[in-house]
Parts: C-alpha cells; structure tokens; sequence
C-alpha cells in the first residue's frame, strides 16, 4: 500500500513558514530603526568640527576672571580707584612703583562691606586692624589712572591679605600727582599736601600676582 506524503513542519532556510514571516516582518522594522540611530549618532559624533568641539569646552570652561555670576560681577565694583566691572574681581595695585593684582572678597565691618561691595565677614571683627598692613584708598581728587596702594606685598615680612584700609585725599589748592608707594604718600602728608586718615576697616583682599 502507498501512503500519501506527510507535510514537513520544518522550513528550509531559504522559505520561512508562516510564523518566520509574520515573526520576521515585525523583527526588520524595529532592526531598521536601530540601525538608522546608529548610523545617526555616528555621523553627528563625526561631524563635530575639531573648532565646535573647542567653542563647546571653551563655554563649558569659566575664564579666570568671570563676569557670569551677577554677584561676583559686582564684587568691589568701582569701590577702589580705576576699578570696573570689567576688571573684577581682579584688578591691579601699586606697591612700591610696580604694579599687583589683587582680589578683593570680603570686608570687616558692615559699612566696610558695603563701600567696597565685599561680603560680610564678621570672623574679622576679632583681627586687630593695628596688625595688619596698610592700604591706601585714594578719594577725591586724583589723576587719571590711579590705583590703590599697597603697603606690603608677598616675600615682605609684614605681608598679610589683611588689609587696614587708609583713606587719602589731597588738600585743596594742591595738584594731585600719581601716587604709587606708601613711601611717596607719607612724605607728601608730611609736606602738608594731602590727608592719610586711619579706619578700622580690614578687607580681605590677597594679591594673586606681582612682577
């Protein structure tokens, strides 16, 4: 006796059955998609000019003097002779002929804070302004590029971020001339010229550089 064929359950690898084809037709889309997000991705990962890649790092990156913060922007601002928002919160000093950088943060007492729009720190109230070196804080009158003056600066042996605040003013009738040492201003207040007047005022104020 001939028996009829009996049907084969097993697909040949190149006819899927039916559920190969239904399983295969919903596969392919979803393997598309991922393949089209990774060519994608590869192509903005290389596109990336070597100069987009350094305006990116460079905006990622704060300069050394930053005007991003409002507050830090206005840190000492225009509180010391020739200084400006755009020099903060660095900005140069005369010691002895040459000029510092120096950075004003913070100030002892409240009024001090305010006058050289510095934060309130009340830990300072317990340094002895006596202590500390001077700097002189030219008010009034003056020449056109004059700065503050720095009584010490590092490698002295007085130096101190600390610093007691002394205002200068010149006399009336007198010409005002660039200050630019301690020395100058206190033979000029001796020759009756100009004013020094002590306060009690210390501001933290560090000197980050010097020639």
């Amino acid at each position: 006796m001939i028996y009829p064929a009996r049907r084969s359950n097993v697909h040949s690898a190149g006819r899927p059955g039916p559920r190969g084809t239904a399983h295969a037709a919903k596969a392919v889309p979803g393997f598309a998609v991922g393949i089209v997000l990774m060519l994608a991705a590869s192509a903005c990962g290389s596109g990336s000019s070597p100069s987009a890649s350094s305006a990116a790092n460079a905006a990622a990156t704060p300069s050394t003097v930053s005007n991003q913060s409002v507050g830090l922007s206005h840190l000492g601002a225009h509180s010391l002779p020739a200084q400006t928002a755009q020099t903060l919160p660095a900005f140069p000093a005369y010691y002895d002929a040459h000029k510092d950088v120096v950075v004003v943060t913070d100030a002892f007492p409240k009024p001090a804070a305010v006058a050289f729009h510095a934060n309130f720190a009340p830990s300072l109230g317990v340094v002895k302004p006596s202590s500390q070196p001077l700097w002189y804080i030219v008010r009034g009158r003056a020449v056109p590029g004059q700065l503050a003056v720095l009584g010490s600066e590092p490698g002295e042996s007085d130096y101190s971020p600390l610093w007691r605040t002394v205002i200068v003013r010149w006399k009336p009738g007198v010409s005002p001339t660039l200050l630019t040492s301690d020395n100058m201003i206190n033979a000029l207040a001796g020759k009756g010229k100009l004013t020094i007047t002590d306060t009690s005022m210390v501001v933290n104020a560090p000197v980050v550089s010097k020639p």
